[in-house]
């Protein structure tokens, strides 16, 4: 379980396709190094596993299968590409963001990028149709690892307006216009359809 605020960037080092995937090698700096062998981290908001790791976690390595690399922008990603970083959450500690399973649930799209004022920026992102029902005004969503609020929904796309402690401490700062996103819909709003869809069925039969 995550939390969608992103702890901090890494860096991919190596690339290296493997039996039916891609091992990658990334280099970041943890404020407090603590990973062992196993742990899960969101790259990019996708849940993967550390797989190797070395100078206490700073260089790791995680590997991506080819369905993990359709369903995600992991496949994107090359040699320098900045991704976001966020271990697992630990208990006890404070519950910032909103609930984040690391489960990408499609990729979404930038169509627009604006400066609004100082370092506040605003973004337009359209959004997969068959996951657009999850999104309401006000609501949470997760891309690319990062927990953020739906300002409006219109015409199958979402505003977005981010602050400047988002964009220095994330790699919102290197969005651009037609840019893939992961997408990971608030797991409550997965919950409801849910129980509404069953008790639809229940109460027809």
């Amino acid at each position: 379980m995550f939390t969608g605020l992103v702890e901090t960037l890494g860096k991919v080092i190596q690339i290296e396709p493997i039996d039916s995937g891609i091992q990658f090698t990334v280099v970041t700096e943890w404020e407090n190094p603590d990973l062992k062998l196993g742990d899960s981290i969101a790259i990019n908001g996708a849940c993967m596993t550390v797989t190797k790791f070395s100078n206490l976690g700073n260089i790791f390595q995680f590997y991506a299968s080819f369905k993990s690399l359709e369903l995600t922008n992991l496949s994107r990603l090359g040699e320098g590409s900045v991704v976001n970083l966020e271990r697992a959450m630990a208990m006890g500690q404070r519950f910032g963001g909103h609930m984040v399973q690391g489960h990408v649930d499609g990729v979404a799209k930038i169509t627009s990028r604006k400066q609004i004022e100082n370092e506040v920026e605003e973004f337009w992102v359209e959004i997969p149709k068959d996951l657009l029902r999850f999104f309401v005004k006000k609501g949470s969503v997760t891309l690319d690892g990062i927990s953020l609020t739906v300002v409006d929904v219109v015409d199958g796309k979402i505003q977005l307006i981010l602050i400047p402690e988002t964009m220095q401490k994330t790699n919102a700062k290197f969005w651009k216009v037609d840019g893939k996103l992961n997408v990971e819909v608030d797991v409550l709003a997965k919950y409801i359809e849910n129980y509404l869809a069953k008790r639809g069925e229940s109460e027809g039969n």
